[in-house]
């Protein structure tokens, strides 16, 4: 799922996301939406957060006064990782990485209909799906068709990145802590419970998860939201932390 503080988290800790790959399609107009979220993890208070997508950008951060973001470029296909904090700019770029499963992954999808006394969001009912994986129940997902689906191009699209970054390292995981669900929605097939359309709801097995609150598809964002800090930052990629060659933050 896009959950921005556990994306976050996962990339400063070189444990990134996954998701199957995914084509980004054209939009017929410009897109400029801003969506805002609960999210909420097991033993935390549940927090905001909000996702700014255009037809070249998508950011998620934790609101107005936020310093620290995730950016992603869609035509430059890299997502950025800015840090206020420790003053640093972590980029992971798309790759092209062909890897199999070290297991066979058996996975199935339920619609489990409409959720009762669900409005209905620009004209459509929202969709319960349940995913499995090798008969184990991994997500959840309340999902509306055809709702802002530039949005769910451009979440599929930074998914991929994630996806195939996450395969850089995958092999160095023991076997012992290989599991189904994990692997499908971390880097096998991460970007199924997006097939259904914009995901209004959506939680996992372990506690973690997001509903929407609002959304704004007028929004005029400043431009300076989508801009990466520059020479008073540290710049790095995630393969150049990941060969230990980063030390300490940019002051």
């Amino acid at each position: 799922m896009l959950h921005y503080k556990a994306v976050i988290t996962a990339l400063a800790a070189l444990l990134l996301g996954a998701c199957n790959n995914a084509e980004q399609a054209k939009p017929e107009e410009d897109t400029s939406v801003k969506i805002d979220f609960v999210e909420y993890e097991k033993n935390s208070e549940p927090y905001p957060t909000r996702l700014i997508v255009t037809n070249k950008f998508m950011r998620f951060d934790d609101g107005e006064d936020s310093t620290s973001f995730l950016l992603f470029d869609r035509d430059g296909n890299t997502i950025y990782s800015v840090n206020d904090d420790d003053r640093t700019v972590m980029s992971v770029e798309s790759q092209d990485i062909d890897l199999e499963p070290p297991m066979e992954l058996n996975l199935e999808e339920h619609n489990l209909g409409t959720l009762e006394d669900a409005p209905a969001i620009e004209g459509k009912e929202p969709q319960h799906y349940e995913f499995s994986a090798n008969g184990d129940i991994c997500y959840n997902v309340v999902a509306v068709e055809d709702l802002m689906p530039d949005v769910v191009e451009a979440m599929k699209a930074f998914t991929t990145i994630l996806a195939d970054d996450s395969k850089v390292t995958f092999n160095n995981m023991p076997a012992d802590l290989h599991d189904a669900c994990d692997m499908s929605m971390s880097t096998f097939a991460a970007g199924r419970h997006l097939k259904h359309g914009f995901p209004i709801q959506e939680w996992s097995v372990d506690g973690a998860g997001r509903t929407l609150v609002d959304y704004d598809k007028d929004y005029e964002p400043d431009p300076a939201l989508f801009e990466v800090p520059g020479e008073d930052y540290q710049h790095f990629s995630v393969q150049e932390m990941r060969e230990g060659k980063v030390t300490g933050g940019g002051h």
